[in-house]
């Protein structure tokens, strides 16, 4: 990794030397010497462990597959026409060189703990393609977790939003029951803390959605904003909000993207964020009274990606455009996703 001098003579004596020994009761086995593995609850375990892995996401990406590595979970992800051939090929090939990287490296992938999502549109039945991981025949799933985000195969995000929603109200009823015991304020600093974080938890995948879809969060938030206030739940929600201080939830999604997209403009976000963002051609696409525009670079070679029917984040909201190319002449804050 670049590392030399001090600074790996440190990482050396940080890791070698160790051994592990089990007690029980008054008991204890020998000490063992370990030859690999990082200490539990260090600070920099968690950086070496990725440091480990690093060589994995080589290993994928030569197949031309991507993927996201967090700690110990990795995700695979690889887009291809409905009519594919080569595709099941390239995913049999890219999952039977993980498995042999990680037993080569001490590690344990284990099948049944593996998940496989087919994102499509509803009329495409997909390449008929049955993974298998080590002689395991993996079931394409209709719903997978991501980081506590649940994903179906159309995107739609409603069991992602029905989930919530429900949460949220259950945290609401429990909180319910503290009104005689705090004072307004604490109540409010509960409400943040139980009800409106689940609200803001990756909101920004929410930007774009129906508002039917939409309405089941945006009920949570009137309910949080009128026992907050003491309102009758037949008053209107918008005085209550602004009392509060509050932005309604559909303004909070789409000013929580204003946010990252301002610090990735200016050097304040993620690069992994800045670099999709560059700086537009003035003569290219469209020009607007002068003003420097920027694009959305979406680096994703999804051939279904903004031209059907499900929910683009990058498509401007009642524009009924479905293909990048046709957006024409929009306001500087649109943005123009190339697939």
């Amino acid at each position: 990794m670049g590392l030399g001098g001090s600074a790996l003579q440190g990482l050396q004596s940080f890791l070698e030397g160790r051994s592990q020994l089990v007690k029980l009761g008054d008991t204890c086995t020998d000490p063992w010497p370990l030859t690999c593995g990082v200490p539990q609850g260090s600070i920099l375990s968690p950086m070496l462990f990725n440091i480990y892995m690093k060589p994995l996401g080589e290993v994928i990406w030569s197949f031309g597959v991507r993927c996201h590595l967090y700690a110990e979970d990795t995700q695979l992800y690889y887009s291809f026409p409905p009519n594919s051939k080569e595709a099941p090929w390239i995913l049999d090939q890219c999952l039977a060189a993980v498995l042999a990287w990680m037993r080569a490296n001490k590690l344990k992938l284990n099948p049944d703990k593996t998940e496989v999502l087919q994102v499509s549109h509803m009329s495409d039945r997909g390449i008929g393609w049955q993974p298998v991981l080590d002689g395991v025949a993996l079931p394409l799933k209709a719903l997978v977790r991501s980081l506590g985000v649940l994903l179906d195969s159309s995107l739609t995000l409603e069991a992602q939003v029905s989930a919530v929603a429900g949460r949220a109200f259950a945290q609401l009823k429990l909180v319910r029951q503290l009104r005689p015991y705090l004072v307004k304020s604490d109540l409010a600093t509960v409400v943040h803390a139980l009800v409106t974080s689940r609200l803001d938890y990756c909101n920004s995948l929410y930007v774009g959605l129906p508002l039917k879809t939409a309405r089941k969060l945006q009920l949570v938030q009137r309910a949080a904003a009128r026992f907050l206030t003491g309102a009758n739940y037949r008053e209107r929600s918008t005085p209550l909000f602004k009392e509060l201080h509050w932005l309604p939830f559909t303004f909070r999604t789409q000013f929580k993207v204003q946010v990252l997209t301002y610090k990735a403009l200016n050097g304040l976000g993620r690069t992994y964020l800045s670099d999709h963002i560059s700086p537009m051609n003035p003569h290219d696409l469209f020009v607007h009274r002068g003003r420097p525009s920027y694009r959305f670079h979406l680096r994703h070679k999804c051939g279904w990606w903004g031209q059907g029917r499900g929910p683009s984040p990058w498509r401007p909201p009642g524009s009924g455009t479905r293909f990048p190319g046709k957006l024409g002449k929009l306001p500087p804050w649109k943005c123009s996703g190339r697939a």
